[in-house]
């Protein structure tokens, strides 16, 4: 048996067209829409939408039948196999979740707008690819031609841009409930851009696109990302998040980070959050920073960092640090403080490595120790940093014990703006 054809068809050219009985040759109505099954890759089509008047049903067309429709611009219909419209589970219409739509394009890190969808006709028939170019927009306006013509005469010819399916991951409430497999594979994508992708892809959407977004995401991920975009953004996706999912990405964030958040959102809200969290620890840590004044050292400070008693051994250290890299990102230095909990200095990591581990951290710390108070002000904390060159900076209490450390990376936006002053200054 001779293998059929295959052939590319746009969407476009397949809507609106006329329907027509096979047997009596009357009116079927037209063409508004085609269904698709979710597949591993592609989705498979399942056929065409027929509208006559109010009415719509299903018709699931043969190959040869979409060749012929394509080629004539008139569906002609085998009444007998007209089915009422019922979608599964992994059913989908083209044109509502993707005609129009906003997608992300995870292979390009971009959103962008369907203008047409591509189609493979052969022995079975797949959508293939979404079409975000103008040429797409051209060719359902009926200007492609046009279009064409007038791009190629000023030596600039118009593209396609065409976006595999597999590389697309589609933007709406409906999206979430579709088959899983489809869902990993876009989801597994999106994880691998970097961050600040992700925070550009973000600030592009709306509320509930968005949502959708972040619950494809590894929360791990998810934190980064949020903490790339702006406070406005920050504070919208926080607000329509599920309470349970915006604990989970807190925790992963930057204490600090995460108590900026909170403070921008009303307080039964933050109040929420804060109560769904699963570590009593992190519980407490984000309740303390929310305590102090914008701007000081107690609201800048992050509650990840690493200490140990003086008594202890360099080897010992070391290992502390091993254990911990995986949590905390600033483990630049291993804070020593002594039998009575106070802050007496600071062992950087190229110290570490270059004593003896059988030595005692308290006969080995760097003892001209530089610390802020919780209270300091953006000023001295500027000052600090331009002054020692350090990559973290301790904040002690009164009772000269350690509450948390600032870390340069971390707090740089809040302190570009003092940074430039004082550079002015100089």
């Amino acid at each position: 048996m001779a293998k059929h054809p295959e052939e590319l068809i746009f969407l476009s050219a397949l809507l609106g067209r006329r329907a027509k009985s096979k047997k009596l040759g009357t009116s079927m109505g037209r063409v508004h829409d085609v269904v698709a099954t979710l597949t591993e890759l592609y989705p498979q089509l399942r056929g065409f939408v027929l509208q006559h008047k109010d009415t719509r049903v299903l018709y699931p067309a043969t190959a040869q039948e979409y060749f012929d429709f394509h080629h004539s611009g008139v569906l002609i219909v085998d009444e007998s196999r007209i089915a009422s419209l019922e979608l599964g589970d992994r059913d989908f219409s083209l044109r509502e979740l993707l005609w129009d739509k906003q997608i992300v394009d995870v292979d390009g890190a971009k959103v962008v707008r369907v203008n047409d969808v591509q189609l493979l006709v052969s022995e079975r028939q797949w959508v293939v690819h979404v079409d975000v170019g103008l040429s797409g927009l051209m060719r359902r306006l009926g200007f492609e031609g046009l279009a064409r013509g007038a791009a190629k005469s000023v030596g600039k010819p118009l593209l396609d841009e065409l976006i595999s399916w597999k590389f697309v991951q589609p933007l709406s409430a409906e999206a979430s409930a579709l088959d899983p497999v489809r869902l990993t594979v876009g989801a597994r994508k999106l994880n691998e851009l970097h961050p600040g992708e992700l925070a550009d892809i973000l600030e592009d959407l709306d509320s509930s696109q968005r949502q959708v977004i972040l619950e494809s995401l590894d929360t791990e991920i998810a934190a980064e990302a949020i903490q790339e975009t702006d406070e406005d953004v920050q504070r919208a996706i926080f607000e329509g998040m599920n309470t349970e999912l915006a604990a989970d990405i807190l925790e992963e964030m930057e204490p600090a980070k995460a108590a900026d958040v909170l403070a921008n959102l009303d307080e039964e809200a933050s109040s929420a959050i804060i109560e769904a969290f699963e570590g009593e620890e992190e519980k407490a840590d984000l309740q303390e920073l929310l305590t102090y004044e914008d701007n000081t050292a107690g609201a800048l400070m992050s509650t990840d960092y690493l200490e140990i008693n003086g008594d202890r051994t360099v080897g010992e250290a070391l290992e502390i640090v091993r254990e911990a890299a995986g949590e905390i990102e600033a483990f630049y230095y291993v804070y020593v403080h002594d039998d009575d909990g106070k802050l007496v200095g600071a062992l950087s990591l190229r110290h570490l490595l270059q004593t003896d581990p059988a030595l005692q951290c308290g006969n080995v710390v760097q003892q001209r120790l530089v610390s802020l108070e919780l209270t300091s002000d953006i000023v001295e904390i500027v000052t600090a940093f331009l002054r020692y060159n350090f990559l973290c900076l301790p904040v002690s209490d009164e009772s000269g014990v350690l509450r948390g450390v600032i870390s340069f990376k971390h707090s740089f936006d809040q302190l570009l703006p003092h940074l430039y002053r004082a550079w002015k200054a100089d």
